[in-house]
């Protein structure tokens, strides 16, 4: 490993799998599968007719996913394999997203059903990105 971390990611594969997690969000929340019991719960505000809320809306969560998904890369570090990498981004999300994110919406009175649903989601992101970090 380097004496400079950032040297050991993968910024092309970093720069596709948060590509991928905009259609992988919209899958999630989609009517399909869990957009109905997440709008009933978390009540969003995003007003889409603003052009303005939805480039921040979108811009912060590319930027916000893009320094999940570097740090996701070197905690899986140069010599991962596919399954190693999955394991890990499932490790992580379990570890530290789903129990921070427990704790935040627990304080905010959320549901445990939109709990599951929100940290599902970024167990299910981080262990398909471990997978395709890892595979890269």
């Amino acid at each position: 490993m380097n004496s400079c971390p950032f040297v050991d990611i993968n910024w092309l594969s970093v720069i596709v799998v948060t590509i991928i997690s905009f259609p992988l969000g919209a899958l999630w929340h989609n009517k399909l599968l869990f957009g109905k019991a997440w709008n009933e719960d978390a009540k969003p505000v995003f007003d889409s007719s603003k052009k303005s809320s939805f480039i921040t809306l979108f811009g912060l969560t590319a930027l916000f996913h893009f320094i999940a998904v570097a740090g996701l890369d070197f905690f899986i570090g140069t010599d991962a394999t596919a399954v190693s990498g999955m394991l890990k981004g499932f490790f992580a999300s379990v570890v530290l997203v789903f129990t921070s994110l427990a704790v935040t919406h627990l304080f905010v009175g959320r549901s445990i059903r939109l709990i599951l649903i929100d940290a599902g989601f970024y167990v299910v992101f981080y262990s398909v990105a471990g997978l395709i970090l890892g595979a890269w």
